[in-house]
């Protein structure tokens, strides 16, 4: 994707990073804690932070001395990031972080006298009461050893972490719950692998990295977001002016969003005709980059039609009035899309088993670009591969210019459940990463196939038909925003799930399953998804024939 290198911001962004590991005491040292700080150092660079590193750091003294010098330039409206990787104790609820000369611990006093007090470290980064946002993450949650392992007093380091009040435009990340300690590095893992995501609020991040932590551990490492962000405004690490004109549109919707229960009927509706007005079985839409229109494949009247969203009206854009295979003719169109760069629209004619383009400004004329595929769904990257789902060879092909054959990015093996196999493939999504996520609507699942891989993996639905909340019935439509979070139309059950990353189960946000009806509350047979800017929910409600929007509620 292309995208500005300037970021979008109108403050600086300042970051104190610490990671003490080589402690005297042998059995505490760290041997990743050092590593994960140069790191991290190294990606907020890249997020145009200005880096002030420390290693080792030995006493008390010198660790608040650092932190004091690090806060003399944070300036008014500044983005500031603390991260501490090493170990900590509390003790009268208050949390300590030591130093690495830590061979005169062996009791509460000794860690108020050799420690560093957070409250301490927190009071002087917040000595600019106006700074934007501080953001503080403590990855000090391992197991501490006061006294050898081998002594008859044991470990004492299993307290963890006390918890810390929020306070307004701050936000404390601990890798693990309060009072709980883990012996792994699976937080400091996450937190480098999703800390550069562009374009996530801060708040979002850490539970993109939280649910991240839970799934890997088996729900056994639960890390703790203590937040004072009260302001609507998003807060960004990594704030990008993306290219308006990219290929990929992927939403960027809140990891908590939840929408309002009554749908908008914005077209179609009561019943089926081949008017203006009206839709029969709608299946693909397409969002606009403008979020002002919107197209969809009018499947049963074999036509593709454009909603104006400010007026409501549909337009015909593609239509004899008739089923039929000539040039100017499609039979039960299933999707379209639209390529933002060069203005066509391809359309998956799929009765007719072919892939159709047109250019609305250069030619009246269909054109065919891939004729003999059983095509149900399509996609484009940011690279302008064409990506087509075929229902007959159960498989889903990348498509270069001038590309005939393709190559085989999902499925190919064969009509099967195996992980290396489809089962009546439909509608697709391609992500930022080349990453395909597949409709596998026979084997009731979605598979995402990330780039160059032999085999999918199971992002919602179990291979077993059902409705309870780990399963799906014929899944359609899908949209995968920034999480990862797969929005998926699970049509006979007459309902849009939300699965997070990572997630056994989803969750119902749209539709009442197993009842289907045509009040604006319930759907009948839901095919596409689309997402406005704003991030409201688009569904085709397609047996009964219309769109509904379903706003995002706002709080």
């Amino acid at each position: 994707m292309e995208r500005s290198a300037k970021t979008s911001h109108n403050y600086q962004k300042l970051a104190l990073i610490i990671g003490n590991g080589n402690y005297h005491r042998s059995n505490n040292q760290l041997s990743k804690s050092i590593i994960n700080a140069v790191e991290l150092s190294t990606i907020l660079k890249r997020l145009n932070f200005k880096i002030t590193l420390y290693i080792d750091v030995r006493t008390s003294e010198e660790l608040l001395g650092n932190v004091e010098k690090f806060a003399k330039n944070i300036k008014d409206n500044d983005l500031v990031s603390f991260y501490y990787s090493g170990h900590a104790n509390q003790v009268n609820k208050q949390n300590y972080l030591i130093p690495i000369y830590d061979d005169r611990i062996y009791t509460d006093r000794d860690v108020l006298d050799i420690g560093c007090n957070f409250d301490s470290i927190f009071q002087r980064l917040l000595e600019k009461t106006s700074s934007h946002t501080t953001v503080c993450i403590l990855d000090c949650c391992k197991p501490y050893w006061r006294i050898g392992k081998s002594e008859s007093r044991g470990v004492y380091g299993g307290r963890g972490l006390y918890e810390i009040q929020p306070i307004e435009r701050t936000l404390i990340q601990l890798s693990c719950a309060a009072n709980k300690t883990s012996r792994d590095d699976l937080f400091s893992k996450k937190l480098l692998k999703h800390i550069a995501k562009e374009n996530i609020d801060v708040r979002d991040l850490f539970q993109l990295i939280t649910n991240d932590v839970l799934t890997e551990s088996n729900q056994m490492q639960e890390p703790l977001t203590i937040n004072g962000i009260k302001q609507h405004e998003p807060v960004y690490l990594n704030k990008m002016m993306i290219n308006t004109n990219s290929r990929v549109r992927t939403p960027n919707i809140a990891h908590n969003a939840k929408w309002k229960y009554t749908g908008l009927i914005i077209a179609g509706g009561k019943n089926y005709k081949s008017t203006m007005d009206k839709l029969y079985c709608p299946q693909g839409l397409c969002m606009s980059r403008d979020n002002q229109s919107i197209l969809i494949a009018d499947s049963l009247n074999h036509r593709i039609m454009l909603l104006n969203r400010r007026t409501k009206s549909l337009q015909i854009l593609i239509d004899k009035n008739r089923n039929g295979y000539e040039y100017d003719q499609l039979s039960e169109p299933s999707d379209v899309i639209c390529d933002i760069e060069s203005k066509r629209l391809i359309i998956s004619d799929y009765k007719n088993r072919r892939v159709l383009q047109w250019c609305p400004r250069s030619s009246t004329d269909l054109q065919i670009i891939k004729d003999n595929i059983r095509c149900r769904g399509l996609a484009m990257d940011d690279e302008g591969s064409l990506y087509i789902s075929d229902t007959e060879r159960h498989e889903v092909r990348r498509y270069n210019n001038n590309d005939r054959e393709g190559t085989v990015v999902a499925g190919g093996n064969g009509q099967g459940n195996h992980l290396n196999q489809l089962n009546h493939p439909t509608y697709v999504f391609v992500d930022r990463d080349q990453s395909v996520y597949v409709s596998d609507s026979w084997n009731d699942r979605v598979m995402k196939w990330e780039k160059d891989m032999e085999e999918g993996i199971v992002v919602a639905g179990n291979n077993d038909i059902g409705n309870n909340l780990t399963q799906l019935n014929c899944p359609a439509g899908i949209v995968v925003d920034l999480f990862g979070t797969v929005y998926v139309a699970d049509h006979w059950n007459n309902r849009v799930m939300r699965w997070y990353n990572g997630a056994s189960h989803g969750d119902v946000i749209i539709g009442n399953s197993p009842d289907l009806g045509n009040t604006t509350k319930l759907l009948n047979g839901p095919e596409g998804l689309a997402f406005d800017g704003d991030g409201n929910l688009l569904i085709a409600d397609s047996y009964n024939h219309r769109i509904l929007q379903f706003d995002i509620r706002l709080t």
